[in-house]
C-alpha cells in the first residue's frame, strides 16, 4: 500500500537536494554553512521566478487572458514566499473558485511569515464582486519550538535544513508594507493579528465569523493542531482548508491526520505537488451521514 507521504511526498530533484545540503551541513563549519546556504536558496528563488515567467509568456501567446491575471499576480508575489509557485498557484485556484462559487465567510490565513500568500489571496479577493474580509494570523516572530510530536526518526520533515525558532520569520511592519505600501491594497478589508495561534485565534473567532477559506500554514504540530480546533468548524460546508505543510512537516501531517479520524471527516485531500495539500469541508447532508 502506497503511504501518504509517498503519495504526497517531493520530487526527486528536492530529495538529491536535501541529501546535498544535509551532507554539506554536517562537514561545513555552521557559519560556512549558513552562507552556502543563504547564497544558494536566494539563487534558487531568482531562477524559479525566472522559469516561472514562462507560463506568463504561454497565455501572452494563446490569448488567454485568465492565465495571464494568474501568472501575473503569482510573479509578483514570488519574491515574498517560501511556498513555491505549484503551491501558490493552488492559493489562487482555490481562493478563485471559493469566491466563484459564491461560498460565503471570509478569507483567513494562519501562518502568514513575509505575506506572498496572503497578499495573493487579497489580489483575487480584490476583484471579485462581493469582496471579503481577510484575516492574517502570525507571531510575526517566526515559529515556535517545536514537540515531540513533531520529530520521526530526529527528523522535523524534508526541510533542506533545520526550522529552529525563529525560522520564517516576518514582521507586521514587512507584511503591511507589501500589502499596503507595494501593492496598494484596502486597509478596511485586511486585519493582521499578531500573537500565538492559541491565543489569537480563540479571542477572534467570534470577529472572524464564518470562514470560506482557511489556509494553515503553521509547520508544527500543535500549531495546525489549534487552527484546526478552534477554527475548523466556522468553515462553512463546501468551503475549503489548504495544508500548505502536509507532508513536508511531520507534525502538520500528524495533527490533519488525527483530526480528519477524530472527526470521522470523509475527505479527499488534494496534493498540490509539493508536499502541501487542500481539501472541501463536506457539505450538511454529507457531514451528518458521516456521523450518523
Amino acid at each position: 500500500m502506497t503511504t501518504a507521504a509517498e503519495q504526497y511526498g517531493g520530487s526527486f530533484t528536492h530529495r538529491f537536494k536535501r541529501s546535498v545540503m544535509s551532507f554539506l551541513h554536517r562537514h561545513l563549519p555552521s557559519r560556512a554553512y549558513g552562507h552556502l546556504y543563504d547564497a544558494a536558496f536566494a539563487g534558487l528563488r531568482r531562477s524559479r521566478r525566472l522559469a516561472y515567467g514562462r507560463f506568463w509568456l504561454r497565455a501572452v501567446v494563446t490569448g488567454d487572458s485568465a492565465a495571464r491575471r494568474r501568472t501575473e499576480a503569482i510573479f509578483k508575489v514570488m519574491p515574498y514566499s517560501l511556498v513555491g509557485w505549484r503551491g501558490l498557484q493552488v492559493t489562487y485556484d482555490t481562493t478563485s473558485d471559493t469566491l466563484e462559487r459564491g461560498i460565503q465567510g471570509s478569507l483567513v490565513e494562519c501562518g502568514v511569515a513575509q505575506g506572498g500568500s496572503a497578499a495573493l489571496m487579497a489580489l483575487v479577493e480584490q476583484i471579485a464582486a462581493h469582496p471579503r474580509v481577510l484575516w492574517l494570523f502570525d507571531s510575526f516572530e517566526g515559529l515556535p519550538d517545536p514537540t515531540a510530536d513533531d520529530f520521526v526518526d530526529g527528523a522535523t520533515g524534508t526541510h533542506i535544513r533545520p526550522l529552529p525558532r525563529g525560522s520564517c520569520l516576518g514582521t507586521v511592519e514587512q507584511v503591511s508594507e507589501l500589502l499596503f505600501a507595494e501593492l496598494g491594497l484596502p486597509r478596511d478589508r485586511i486585519r493582521l493579528v499578531k500573537g500565538w495561534f492559541q491565543d489569537t485565534l480563540v479571542a477572534n473567532r467570534e470577529s472572524v465569523g464564518p470562514i470560506a477559506l482557511l489556509r494553515i500554514d503553521g509547520d508544527w504540530y500543535e500549531s495546525v493542531k489549534s487552527c484546526l480546533d478552534i477554527l475548523y468548524d466556522s468553515v462553512v460546508p463546501n468551503g475549503v482548508v489548504i495544508i500548505d505543510d502536509y507532508t513536508s512537516c511531520y507534525g502538520a501531517q500528524k495533527a490533519v491526520d488525527e483530526f480528519i479520524a477524530n472527526r470521522r471527516l470523509v475527505v479527499t485531500l488534494i496534493p498540490d505537488g509539493r508536499g502541501g495539500c487542500h481539501f472541501t469541508k463536506p457539505g450538511a447532508e454529507l457531514a451528518h451521514a458521516a456521523h450518523a
